[in-house]
């Protein structure tokens, strides 16, 4: 594999993203042939289950159920469908500062060579995003990563559902462009795809290798745009302003082998995702006074702790702290838990922060004086060099903590 020396952009696609939507909420559906669209009479999405069958999008509702008596059929919840967005787009800037929604169920980001050397590799930083994506939420998404838009997006249609694909070197690109047809193609639509058959273009390849100035010549100018982008040439930028210190909100979450009935060690896995967060947040120099947190059994079931705090922080003491007592309440005995997650909600800038009447604001920006030279340990000399104790009982050795447990 090619060295990286540009920035790539990544291209994150939800797979059957209604349809997925609604399983994450009914996980006896998992695996079944769900529709949904009862609302609107018609299949509006479909699960691969029941692509399968031969269902199609815009197949009237009373049909489906004549031809296909298996398939569930399920009617909108889109307050479910956009919280989901929300949160997918939240964690992806977490991990990353630019990020671009581009509807409801895809997003394109950028992605630096700081973000490369900071996960250890493109494929680890990948591979983090989307178990966070699955493990909080419970979908699945398709990712691309390329040197443009286009090949990203190319990309993420080639292993769905759940697939990666990373192109990092001309033979990747050649390899993925072959495989993909050209009504398949992001931008090509369908009074476009007939002439480009009609001209033996057939393949996304086809259309790289043909000549430049006939297309122009016989085609609008966003048609080269997509030749050149295809080819490598990076023309569609990221339409995205966002400013990362204008989020409010920061998610940590991740699922642990082996699940736990132990409150300490899910104790310790809830406080690894706590310091995972407080550190991006000072990184952008953010703070919040509300806190959420989850936890997830074996089954999928989530139980959910709520916590105000004291003052406006992120500093992850303060916060376990308060949160430990909501966290005992949420555990149910003899139920093993499996993941894990926090959501640091109503950011704000710090230096934005009022201060209190009795001076507590300054003296808890004295204590961050000891976070942030452990910020400063971990940027040299690894992420593992520094945990809590309270960290320490989790697998946190699994992920590359060299500690001990406890």
């Amino acid at each position: 594999m090619s060295s990286i020396k540009d920035n790539l952009f990544l291209h994150v696609d939800g797979d059957s993203f209604f349809v997925s939507c609604e399983v994450s909420q009914h996980p006896e559906y998992k695996g079944l042939p769900v529709v949904v669209g009862e609302d609107r009479g018609i299949a509006v999405a479909m699960s691969y289950e029941a692509k399968q069958l031969g269902v199609i999008r815009g197949m009237p509702v009373f049909k489906i159920k004549k031809e296909f008596p298996q398939v569930v059929i399920l009617p909108h919840h889109f307050d479910l469908y956009n919280r989901i967005s929300k949160g997918v787009y939240n964690i992806l800037i977490s991990y990353l500062e630019r990020v671009e929604q581009y509807s409801i169920d895809e997003c394109f980001a950028i992605v630096k060579q700081s973000d490369i050397l900071l996960a250890g590799s493109v494929e680890k930083l990948s591979n983090d995003i989307q178990k966070e994506i699955k493990n909080y939420f419970g979908v699945t998404y398709s990712l691309g990563l390329a040197r443009t838009k286009v090949l990203a997006k190319t990309a993420s249609k080639l292993k769905k559902p759940n697939g990666l694909v990373i192109l990092l070197n001309k033979k990747d690109e050649e390899d993925a462009l072959r495989k993909t047809k050209i009504d398949d193609v992001w931008g090509i639509g369908r009074q476009t795809a007939p002439r480009l058959l009609n001209m033996g273009i057939k393949t996304a390849y086809d259309l790289v290798n043909y000549p430049s100035e006939q297309i122009i010549k016989h085609f609008s100018e966003p048609l080269y745009i997509i030749q050149k982008e295809l080819s490598g040439v990076s023309l569609n930028r990221l339409e995205s302003d966002t400013n990362p210190r204008d989020q409010k909100s920061i998610q940590s979450t991740a699922t642990f082998k082996p699940s736990s009935l132990d409150p300490k060690i899910i104790f310790a896995e809830l406080s690894e995702n706590v310091e995972r967060a407080c550190e991006r947040a000072r990184e952008l120099n953010l703070s919040t006074n509300t806190v959420s947190f989850f936890v997830k059994n074996i089954n999928f079931i989530y139980r959910a702790g709520y916590s105000k705090l004291p003052l406006y922080t992120n500093n992850p003491s303060i916060i376990l702290n308060t949160i430990e007592n909501v966290f005992k309440n949420i555990l149910v005995n003899g139920e093993k838990i499996r993941a894990t997650g926090i959501t640091l909600q109503n950011l704000i800038r710090s230096e934005n922060i009022p201060n209190d009447l009795f001076g507590r604001q300054d003296k808890e920006y004295m204590k961050n004086v000891i976070e942030e030279i452990g910020d400063k340990i971990k940027e040299k000399f690894g992420q593992n060099a520094l945990k809590r104790a309270s960290s320490l009982r989790g697998s946190g050795r699994k992920r590359g903590n060299s500690f001990p447990k406890l």
